[in-house]
C-alpha cells in the first residue's frame, strides 16, 4: 500500500502583503500607501507621525490553516528619520498577536522588531510556533508613540513544517 505525505504549502496568508491595492484587506489608523517609496511592485505602505503622542499603524487578523503549528513571519521595512524613543518598546513596531476563534488575544504579544532613526529596506523574519488555541493572528504595524515615518512591503506569512521550522532555529 502506497502513503502520500503531504508538505505545507509556502502561500501567504497575508491578504494585499504589497499593499498594490491601496489598504484594502488592512484596518489602519492613519496608515497611507506610496508609489514613490516601495521595495517591490509599485507601492508600499507609510505611517508617519509629526509628534510622539500616539500609537499609528494598521493590522491585518489572518484565519490560520486548522492544526497548523509553525509560522514564518516577514516583512521589508525602512526607517525616515523616526526620532529617539522614550521607551525601549517605543519606535516602529512589527508586532503580532495570537488570537483565538473570538478573537480574544491568546498569551502576550510579540514584537518582531522595532526599528528607528534612519534605516534603508531590511527583511525581518522570524519563524515561531503557534500556542495551543490559537486560530488567528492579528499581524500589526505602527510607530508606537514615535514620530517619523516608517514604511512597510512585502508582508508575508507563511504556515511552516516542522522541518521547515527547524532550518529558522
Amino acid at each position: 500500500m502506497a502513503s502520500c505525505h503531504f508538505a505545507h504549502a509556502q502561500k501567504n496568508l497575508i491578504s494585499n502583503g504589497g499593499f498594490e491595492e491601496e489598504l484594502e484587506s488592512w484596518t489602519d489608523y492613519t496608515a497611507k500607501t506610496t508609489t514613490y517609496i516601495f521595495k517591490s511592485g509599485t507601492s508600499s505602505v507609510a505611517v508617519f507621525a509629526a509628534d510622539d503622542s500616539k500609537w499609528l499603524g494598521l493590522h491585518q487578523i489572518v484565519q490560520l490553516p486548522k492544526k497548523s503549528q509553525y509560522i514564518l513571519l516577514s516583512a521589508w521595512m525602512k526607517a525616515d528619520q523616526i526620532a529617539p524613543a522614550k521607551e525601549a518598546w517605543h519606535g516602529g513596531l512589527f508586532k503580532a498577536e495570537w488570537l483565538d476563534g473570538s478573537e480574544k488575544i491568546i498569551g502576550e504579544s510579540m514584537t518582531l522588531t522595532s526599528i528607528r532613526s534612519y534605516q534603508d529596506w531590511q527583511l525581518y523574519e522570524k519563524a515561531v510556533i503557534i500556542p495551543p488555541g490559537c486560530s488567528k493572528i492579528k499581524v500589526m504595524f505602527a510607530l508606537a508613540f514615535a514620530a517619523g515615518t516608517m514604511f512597510v512591503d512585502d508582508v508575508s506569512a507563511k504556515i511552516l513544517s516542522q522541518d521547515e521550522f527547524e532550518k529558522y532555529q
